[in-house]
């Protein structure tokens, strides 16, 4: 599972590398947590980099209480998933804007952090899907999204051993793909890879980064990424 993951690049540089425009500005996020907004670009509206509830809550959703079942979708079964299978179908695909991501290392018992990187891009995309939630009478509009999972490369698997997962992270040369109209069911559900091990590294974090917020304050700052023994 990815439930928590870092965006903290300047917007100019995110409009230039995405050749986007972000929407409504976004301030970096050094502990993205569930229910909080990450920036995706749609499908629908892939020229804008727009703030939208991470986990993803359906249309047909009494109310938009969180679930932690739609943080992740597994690739391999999202077609099986009444709350996934139209999104997929009707191509509400988004990329999910990121620069690393945690997970957790449990198997002494404790939850040990560690942060993971690409070595060869500073700031990439998840493989994501989005839904819009409206109240009965219109006046709340609520967007979520869900990161798409897959079977863990060596490198997270060596941390996150338990469930043997990880978030789908494309390429610059899939991620036109995730966005097409055109494509097929399948030939989408085909670039839910493991990323290459060569191309991503692991480092152990503090574990102030495991509570999301501290007394109702959202624990968010620069120091949570940091490499242990460098704080």
């Amino acid at each position: 599972m990815c439930a928590r993951y870092t965006l903290t690049r300047a917007e100019k540089e995110i409009e230039k590398l995405f050749q986007v425009q972000v929407k409504d500005g976004f301030e970096p996020n050094y502990n993205l947590a569930p229910t909080q907004e990450g920036l995706v670009i749609t499908a629908d509206e892939p020229g804008i980099a727009q703030k939208m509830h991470f986990g993803l809550v359906p249309h047909w959703a009494e109310d938009t209480k969180p679930n932690i079942s739609t943080l992740n979708a597994k690739s391999e079964d999202v077609l099986e998933k009444k709350t996934y299978r139209p999104l997929v179908q009707h191509h509400k695909t988004c990329l999910v804007l990121a620069d690393g991501f945690y997970e957790w290392d449990k198997k002494s018992g404790k939850s040990i952090p560690y942060r993971f990187v690409l070595k060869d891009r500073p700031l990439f995309a998840f493989a994501g899907l989005w839904s819009q939630w409206k109240s009965r009478d219109g006046a709340i509009v609520y967007r979520s999204f869900t990161i798409m999972t897959t079977a863990a490369n060596e490198t997270v698997a060596k941390v996150h051993d338990p469930k043997n997962r990880m978030p789908v992270i494309l390429d610059k040369y899939t991620e036109p793909f995730w966005l097409s109209k055109d494509i097929s069911t399948a030939d989408l559900l085909s670039l839910c890879l493991p990323y290459p091990d060569e191309k991503m590294e692991a480092y152990r974090v503090s574990t102030d980064v495991n509570a999301a917020a501290t007394k109702g304050v959202i624990n968010n700052r620069p120091e949570l990424m940091l490499p242990l023994n460098s704080q």
